[in-house]
């Protein structure tokens, strides 16, 4: 075939810029190139001429003018081999499958590249298509690796008002990566379902629904964590499957109801990564340097807005509470306060919303980083240190701060046992004195100074209590009064008059008592 000449590169790209390519036309050249076909019109427009600059750039001639063809005569692509056609034409799959022969899908580089990428552990090319939709494709995710896709698509109609079920038949002898699945611990069978959509999918089940093996219920969540899509994880069936006969025929069947929209549910063969050792990759991986943490600490203790003090650095992960051991955060993360791998990634393989527990911002883990200088604080320490003090200048220093001991005085909020807060009421002749004690107790003794002080005893009286002083003390709860304390009357043995007055001088709580038969006057 003749060279690409500049000429045909130019009127080829002029005809797909121009006014009589609709979207239906441009979709069906994208579909026959092997190209997406979800975009406004501009976005199709761009692939295509994509694809003309990348086949002239490499010189290829027959991709070249096999594109030009489909650009000129957009009817051709009915009768074009493009794989991808034959997929586009899948949609309309009846709801049981007939029992399926290994698929030989694209060729198997494209397989194994779209696998590669899927694996790579998050990013923009790190996705599967499913073999034979191409509108559909799911997110990666760190925690497996797809081996092989089992059959088609099973299409999930739309069901508003009943209940459907979907049947898929799976034979071991029509997939011999199943025999290996015995053997092999970490090869697992696995149920992906996602709906109808553009993009990058994530895994997503009907709301009602419910997966059975060979007549048998699994018992999974296919609902995920409450409001947070993304969090369902698929479905692991490879103990209920029945491999070890090769011509049984295993039934997987999905019942749902009420659903909106299509739904794809399809079997892959999985690669399982257990979480040891996404921890070592981690280890192995991206890195924070510790000259990167000092120098934002010392440009922020510089910045004349910003005040800077002290501040305590935890070396307990906040989700398991105990000490980390790899010290992690995603490298968008503004704070210092790391989190555990260990403790971070078997939380989100249980439900994956790939969140940091600190500030609650995405942390997905293709971002997680190592952090050197949070590591190095816990190369230092002992391993019963669980907190750090940290200065604007960057250093630390360990947190001794320890809690003052009770004092004598009222400020811890317990009351003192000093005799400063005795009050003694005596009563001398006529007269009643308040005030404190003038005796000054010694420790270990304070029985007996309050026995010796005061009034001298009655030498007729064998009692060692003083008769007419009492000691109250004012510390005790005030909740256990109801009432203000009074000063005491009767209990002083004051002296009546046969008036009713009280022999006291002018006594600041008695009242004159009204003489017996005596009436106010009638108005």
């Amino acid at each position: 075939m003749a060279s690409i000449t500049q000429y045909d590169v130019e009127a080829t790209i002029r005809k797909v810029k121009g006014t009589g390519m609709v979207n239906k036309i441009l979709q069906l050249i994208c579909v026959g190139e092997g190209l997406t076909k979800y975009g406004v019109k501009a976005e199709l427009q761009q692939k295509i001429i994509d694809s003309i600059q990348r086949h002239a750039k490499n010189g290829d001639a027959n991709k070249f003018y096999r594109l030009k063809a489909m650009i000129d005569d957009p009817t051709s692509i009915e009768e074009s081999a493009s794989p991808y056609r034959a997929m586009a034409g899948s949609s309309s799959s009846p709801a049981v499958n007939p029992p399926a022969t290994p698929f030989s899908g694209p060729s198997k580089s494209n397989h194994l590249s779209a696998v590669a990428a899927h694996n790579q552990g998050g990013g923009p090319a790190a996705t599967y298509r499913i073999i034979g939709h191409p509108r559909i494709e799911f997110k990666s995710s760190p925690y497996y690796a797809i081996e092989e896709q089992l059959g088609a698509p099973t299409q999930c109609d739309i069901m508003t008002h009943h209940r459907h079920t979907v049947k898929v038949p799976l034979r071991p002898i029509d997939y011999p990566i199943l025999t290996r699945v015995q053997t092999d611990p970490n090869l697992k069978v696995m149920v992906f379902c996602a709906a109808e959509g553009g993009g990058r999918q994530d895994i997503a089940f009907p709301h009602q629904s419910e997966i059975k093996v060979n007549g048998g219920e699994v018992k999974a969540n296919l609902r995920g964590l409450k409001n947070k899509p993304g969090s369902t994880r698929p479905v692991d069936i490879t103990k209920e499957l029945r491999l070890n006969i090769p011509a049984y025929s295993n039934n997987v069947e999905m019942t749902y109801a009420l659903t909106s929209k299509k739904f794809y549910l399809v079997l892959y063969v999985v690669r399982s990564i257990p979480v040891t050792d996404l921890v070592k990759k981690l280890e192995n991986g991206k890195r924070i340097t510790e000259k990167s943490v000092v120098d934002d600490m010392l440009n922020k203790a510089r910045d004349a807005d910003i005040v800077t003090t002290a501040s305590v650095l935890s070396l307990k992960c906040p989700l398991s509470t105990l000490r980390i051991s790899l010290p992690v955060r995603s490298i968008a993360c503004r704070h210092n306060q790391c989190f555990d791998a260990t403790s971070y990634l078997q939380l989100q393989e249980q439900g994956p919303t790939w969140l940091c527990p600190i500030c609650n911002n995405p942390a997905p883990f293709d971002s997680l980083a190592v952090d050197e200088y949070v590591n190095s604080i816990l190369k230092g320490t002992s391993r019963s240190v669980d907190q750090v003090t940290i200065q604007p200048d960057a250093k630390w220093e360990l947190n001794n701060r320890k809690e003052q001991p009770a004092s004598n005085s009222r400020s811890n909020g317990v009351a003192s046992d000093s005799d400063d807060d005795i009050v003694e009421i005596t009563k001398s002749g006529n007269s009643v004195r308040m005030g404190a004690p003038a005796y000054k107790p010694a420790l270990g003794g304070l029985s007996q100074s309050r026995e010796s002080s005061g009034t001298p005893k009655n030498p007729g009286s064998t009692s060692s209590k003083r008769p007419i002083s009492a000691v109250i003390d004012l510390t005790s709860s005030g909740d256990e009064d109801e009432e203000p304390i009074r000063a005491p009357k009767r209990q002083l043995n004051a002296s009546t008059n046969t008036n009713g007055f009280s022999s006291l001088p002018n006594p600041p709580f008695s009242l004159p008592a009204r003489p017996p038969n005596a009436f106010p006057p009638r108005p």
